[in-house]
């Protein structure tokens, strides 16, 4: 992870004269937590950085970058595009394998990954319009899912990305970002990799 700029969150919050705490609580996270994101020793989610960039009204990537966020150079190699993002952060796998849509991938993805692309003008997540995210084909629920921002299909429901959390009931999980729901069973949640902007 690169280094966060401190100085760019510092500037943001004069220019708008707003306190770090006031911030905070709009985002609805503790003063501590973002405290902790803006000196580079908590990993600044996507949809925090999202809601900082619509709280400012300055570009998504301009936030990723200066929160440490490394954006990585395409490989040449070309993945499937497997599904995209809707409104409310619905994910519509394609049915049809017979128009198959290819998109460049990032250097280092795993041999199986695939891509999402994420189709939200007019939406309330028109800041993630364009974006193409990369993960691995799901095969159950992946270990490493749990307080990521996956892809996720949820047990007798729709297919949505969201960050994935642990559940109030046993055996269930809470989702929020752009799809938020709680106590839901899932089938399967593949953690995004890598988005591209």
């Amino acid at each position: 992870m690169s280094q966060t700029n401190r100085a760019y969150f510092d500037n943001l919050l004069t220019s708008r004269r707003m306190s770090l705490r006031a911030l905070a609580t709009r985002m609805e996270m503790t003063h501590s937590q973002l405290s902790l994101a803006f000196a580079g020793k908590r990993k600044l989610q996507l949809d925090e950085a999202a809601q900082i960039s619509q709280i400012f009204g300055v570009p998504f990537h301009e936030v990723a970058a200066n929160a440490g966020v490394e954006v990585r150079p395409t490989s040449g190699q070309r993945v499937s595009v497997v599904g995209h993002v809707g409104a409310g952060g619905t994910l519509t796998l394609n049915e049809s394998t017979a128009v198959i849509e290819r998109t460049e991938a990032p250097d280092d993805l795993p041999d199986d990954a695939v891509a999402i692309q994420c189709r939200t003008a007019d939406t309330p997540l028109s800041w993630m319009d364009g974006w193409v995210m990369f993960c691995t084909r799901p095969q159950g629920v992946a270990p490493e899912a749990f307080g990521r921002f996956c892809a996720a299909k949820i047990k007798d429901g729709p297919a949505v990305v969201a960050t994935i959390k642990r559940g109030y009931r046993e055996g269930t999980y809470n989702l929020s970002g752009p799809f938020t729901r709680e106590n839901c069973e899932l089938e399967w949640a593949a953690p995004l990799l890598v988005a591209r902007f």
